[in-house]
């Protein structure tokens, strides 16, 4: 893409309001944009960057198995007053009215719509396990918006549910779920801490936060510096000891990437959801549910992995492989012959099937290209420049790197190699 193209515009200005460092990085790179509190469109390099993570995501759950639904955001009220929770969800619940006076849900969540469907689709002890997972709108009518993308009051969430005939089966599920989150995480480089934590709202036996420490962090927990142990401060009463090992406990801030619930048969009894053993006698299914927060993983990518002039994001999930800069001159035929290596380059690049933003903006100085390409934080840098061509050369540098190289223009078919994922700062 031809950055002078491109549907969005980078701002040198801390903006107004904007205490996380995610958010004002955002909003400076022209990632998102801001109609109110809790409420932001993505513009294209920030979808670009969400479809990325998503379909990361959806590669690994096919991979083992996962079938993909998308299930309506509005919900009849008579599914939620089945399980109790038209009465109990509280205020971040959003309740609407037809014209015709019906009762709606906008959906803040989807446990309610997928025990509807597999009440209707579960049977046999055969069809056992079984985990579906969608990609899909939340809407919550959050008392607190706050820090960008971090807190939002719609946002997309990778949505998932586990179907089991007992509660061995649904361990099982359970600890595949975790399984294939630890190796998400790790190929969005989070170090996501799986944590015991609260049921709340959910309902069902167990719970387990992924939580990635940062200062930035609202959330608290409490950690054990021996064996490791972690537990979210609402489930630990005495956050001073270790229950494990008897060690001093150390609390930490942290940002909640996913959660993961063991919902057991609570969905599965309000929405009647059984199935039949080889006996010929029924069951009620044990269910689990787990979810990812896709704008909330971005920002907290963001504020790990950033320094003082802009994101410096990992190669998987970046909105853009390369950043090809093509600077100017005074001299008009170096000028010319700039543009022509410089479009010769980037069509090469697509070639290739590397994916490029190419800053073609004949009317922004070198520092203004550099500035920008630091604030978007692609992972790697490519400079077309008078002094590059007087090696026959271009210029290239890793985002969150100091070391600039000089490569050969006929080097330059060997590119992917120099692709790769910065460090953190």
């Amino acid at each position: 893409m031809k950055q002078s193209q491109l549907f969005t515009k980078t701002t040198k200005e801390t903006p107004r309001g904007a205490t996380f460092i995610s958010h004002q990085l955002f909003l400076r790179g022209g990632f998102i944009f801001r109609h109110a509190s809790g409420i932001y469109t993505l513009l294209p390099l920030g979808l670009m960057v969400l479809r990325k993570i998503e379909n990361l995501i959806r590669k690994e759950f096919e991979e083992i198995g996962i079938q993909e639904v998308r299930m309506s955001i509005l919900h009849p009220a008579e599914l939620w007053k089945k399980t109790g929770r038209w009465d109990t969800a509280g205020k971040e619940l959003w309740k609407i009215k037809s014209r015709n006076e019906e009762d709606l849900v906008l959906a803040m969540t989807h446990e309610e719509t997928i025990s509807a469907i597999a009440a209707n689709t579960v049977r046999s002890e055969n069809e056992l396990p079984m985990i579906v997972n969608q990609f899909q709108t939340k809407i919550r009518d959050e008392e607190r918006p706050r820090g960008g993308l971090l807190r939002l009051r719609e946002f997309i969430m990778q949505d998932a549910y586990s179907f089991d005939k007992d509660e061995e089966n649904l361990d099982k599920s359970f600890k595949k779920m975790v399984e294939v989150y630890n190796k998400i995480f790790k190929r969005i480089e989070l170090i996501a801490i799986p944590v015991k934590a609260s049921t709340g709202l959910m309902g069902g036996s167990d719970s387990y936060e992924f939580m990635v420490l940062a200062e930035s962090g609202e959330d608290r927990i409490a950690i054990c510096p021996k064996c490791n142990f972690a537990a979210n401060l609402e489930v630990l009463k005495n956050a001073e000891k270790c229950p494990q090992c008897g060690t001093e406990m150390k609390i930490k801030r942290t940002i909640e990437v996913a959660h993961a619930f063991k919902l057991g048969t609570k969905y599965s009894k309000a929405m009647n959801i059984l199935y039949e053993d080889k006996k010929g006698k029924k069951h009620f299914v044990q269910m689990g549910c787990y979810g990812i927060g896709l704008e909330r993983a971005m920002a907290t990518i963001v504020e790990i992995y950033h320094d003082e002039k802009g994101i410096i994001w990992p190669k998987e999930i970046a909105p853009f492989d390369v950043h090809l800069l093509s600077l100017g001159s005074k001299n008009e035929a170096i000028k010319e012959k700039i543009q022509m290596t410089s479009e010769k380059l980037y069509q090469e690049l697509q070639e290739v099937k590397i994916e490029v933003l190419y800053d073609d903006r004949k009317e922004k100085s070198a520092g203004e290209k550099f500035a920008d390409a630091d604030l978007i934080g692609i992972p790697l840098r490519i400079v077309v420049s008078e002094k590059t061509l007087k090696e026959d050369s271009v210029e290239i540098k890793k985002r969150g790197e100091k070391e600039i190289q000089l490569i050969k223009l006929s080097d330059l078919k060997n590119l992917s190699d120099f692709i790769s994922s910065p460090a953190s700062d």
